[in-house]
């Protein structure tokens, strides 16, 4: 019985240290941190209430592109923060994907809030606003 528990465990083990998850959680103090330092990345702000979709299509669209997608949890945050949060990017409601070029967010139109979006569409998007290569 120990040698069954044993084997499943390092199978279970094995199995999450070989799949890659490039879609990654931060917090307000490293999303400032990106912003000062002027990188350039796709971010998720979420309430996790209805954006589970979307969630599941950014992270395997993160993974087969092996390129990294930034989540940041709105409702973890306290008053200040979210203040704070709106003032570098206004939005009423969360669940959208920003597209931040050198530390900023050069238009709100290439937003993306559409929560059912599906991975083909999202995939396309990201390729168009450049985070992705395009094959030739």
């Amino acid at each position: 019985m120990k040698k069954k528990i044993l084997f499943l465990v390092t199978i279970l083990l094995l199995s999450c240290a070989c799949s890659n998850n490039y879609l990654k959680n931060i917090n307000i103090k490293n999303l400032n941190q990106m912003l000062d330092n002027k990188e350039s990345f796709v971010l998720y702000l979420t309430d996790n209430d209805e954006g589970k979709v979307l969630k599941n299509n950014l992270k395997d669209v993160a993974n087969d592109n092996k390129i990294n997608i930034y989540y940041l949890n709105t409702v973890k945050l306290n008053d200040d923060e979210l203040e704070s949060l709106k003032k570098i990017f206004t939005f009423d409601e969360t669940n959208i994907v920003l597209f931040i070029k050198d530390g900023k967010e050069e238009t709100v139109l290439s937003r993306i809030s559409d929560i059912y979006i599906s991975n083909s569409e999202l995939e396309q998007e990201i390729k168009t606003q450049g985070y992705i290569e395009k094959e030739n």
